[in-house]
């Protein structure tokens, strides 16, 4: 599948799903299923938005995300988990430290999303890290996934930080009870 084509579907399947449902029918261990998953989708975004966005930073955007801002400029999910608007992303950077072509586009509750355009310039499409919110660049979760992986992944997952799901089976049926 060509870069940028993931986001599209995924987007579709929580827009039909939505809309046949009346929300997006996530399962929780054990089969409940949580009724209260929100998405407040944002307007497209402008071509000449997002190069301004690219300007701002002095780079060249990943595929897939500029494809998610031409379909929605921001996204707020699941009850705790935000993709910014370009506005949010260059002003939420202005109190961020982090190393050159490096920029927060979101937040995970207490955590946060950075693109590493530097890696992405490269021709590698693993440039998507997670902070906690107070770590440094340097301590970073490499999440070894672009923007339309990683969202897909995280929506398979319920919106939970699936790089540090439980795998041992003990260790697991622990966690449910």
């Amino acid at each position: 599948m060509e870069e940028g084509k993931l986001i599209h579907l995924t987007l579709a399947g929580i827009k039909e799903a939505v809309s046949k449902y009346g929300t997006f029918p996530m399962i929780q261990p054990g089969g409940f299923v949580l009724e209260d998953a929100t998405f407040e989708f944002n307007e497209p975004a402008t071509e000449d938005e997002i190069r301004k966005l690219e300007s701002h930073f002095n780079v060249s955007l990943p595929k897939d995300y500029k494809e998610f801002l031409a379909l929605h400029n921001g996204l707020e999910l699941l009850d705790g988990i935000e993709i910014l608007s370009i506005e949010d992303v260059m002003k939420y950077n202005e109190t961020e430290d982090l190393p050159e072509k490096c920029f927060l586009i979101g937040y995970h509750f207490d955590g946060r999303y950075v693109i590493d355009s530097n890696r992405y310039e490269k021709g590698d499409l693993d440039y998507l890290f997670y902070l906690d919110s107070i770590d440094h660049f340097d301590e970073a979760v490499d999440l070894k996934a672009n923007f339309e992986i990683w969202f897909d992944r995280l929506l398979s997952s319920n919106g939970n930080k699936y790089w540090v799901l439980e795998r041992d089976a003990k260790a697991y049926y622990k966690n449910i009870n």
